[in-house]
């Protein structure tokens, strides 16, 4: 078995989803034994998830009156009695951060 870097690895794993073939095709394509390429995967997945940061967001409903949507970024909060688009909202998290 060839010995391959996380970055080789987020870069083959990059590649299979460009193709748009499944994980199984693309191995066979690549001669890269498909259970090795998805245990790489999962691996490289769950340390994204370890090191990424998540935003905190608070949306409150109350009986009888509209929700609030509430974004707090340092000292600052920034609500909303509708939900933004999603897409600009994203931007403006991404900004802020």
């Amino acid at each position: 078995m060839k010995r391959r870097s996380k970055e080789q690895w987020q870069a083959i794993i990059t590649k299979q989803k460009k193709s748009g073939l499944s994980a199984a095709q693309f191995c066979r394509n690549e001669k890269i034994d498909q259970k090795y390429f998805s245990t790489r995967k999962r691996q490289l997945i769950k340390a994204s998830i370890k090191t990424s940061s998540f935003t905190q967001v608070k949306i409150k409903h109350t009986l009888g009156q509209d929700f609030v949507f509430e974004y707090q970024h340092q000292s600052s909060i920034i609500k909303f009695n509708q939900f933004p688009d999603p897409k600009w909202l994203s931007e403006l998290i991404r900004a802020l951060s």
